[in-house]
């Protein structure tokens, strides 16, 4: 091949290889943007934040379940402590749907609630809902799986304080004593 078209070959190949190398790298980089393990634990907890379910309780239970992942990631992540700091604010905390985290311990105690802080430190295990529904055993047998993993409660709706169909998820902390919770409730509709 002559020396003069070696150059614009050379060229020409080198373009190619760049082309097939963006293909090649495009995909990825767009199933990142939609893979939700791609995405940070706080980036997914404030999306959570800005959503609201309404009084679409097939929403609240998935906003529940949702939370309580992301709750058990950011643990992981930044550990106990840090995580219990966090989660007492946004994006953490939801008004819609009143999405919320709280604990109870093994023995009934209240240790941790951003939804109705009142409760902290208050033996709370003969606390029933509205329907009668021992609250602190249905979070005892969902964090242990003894029981239904997602359980439904009619109790006050922590930004409203009526009463409210809400649904709830727990897991058992490592020191196994404590239960953290992730709570949410319907919204009454507006309108």
């Amino acid at each position: 091949m002559p020396e003069s078209l070696r150059a614009p070959a050379a060229a020409r190949n080198a373009v190619r290889i760049a082309i097939l190398a963006a293909f090649a790298v495009l995909p990825g980089a767009a199933l990142a943007d939609s893979d939700p393990q791609q995405q940070t634990t706080l980036d997914a907890a404030a999306a959570l934040a800005g959503r609201a379910a309404g009084s679409d309780l097939e929403r609240v239970r998935g906003d529940v379940v949702e939370l309580a992942d992301l709750a058990r990631r950011h643990i992981d992540e930044a550990g106990l402590d840090a995580a219990l700091k966090d989660f007492l604010s946004p994006p953490w905390t939801r008004e819609a749907n009143g999405l919320h985290l709280w604990g109870v311990t093994t023995d009934g105690v209240s240790w941790f609630d951003t939804g109705h802080p009142e409760l902290v430190g208050i033996d709370v295990s003969n606390i029933t809902d509205i329907e009668g529904r021992f609250w602190t055993q249905l979070a005892e047998a969902s964090a242990s799986g003894t029981g239904d993993k997602v359980f439904l409660l009619l109790f006050p709706h922590p930004r409203t304080a009526r009463s409210a169909a809400g649904y709830h998820t727990c897991f058992m902390l490592d020191d196994d004593e404590r239960i953290l919770c992730a709570g949410a409730f319907e919204d009454a509709p507006t309108g």
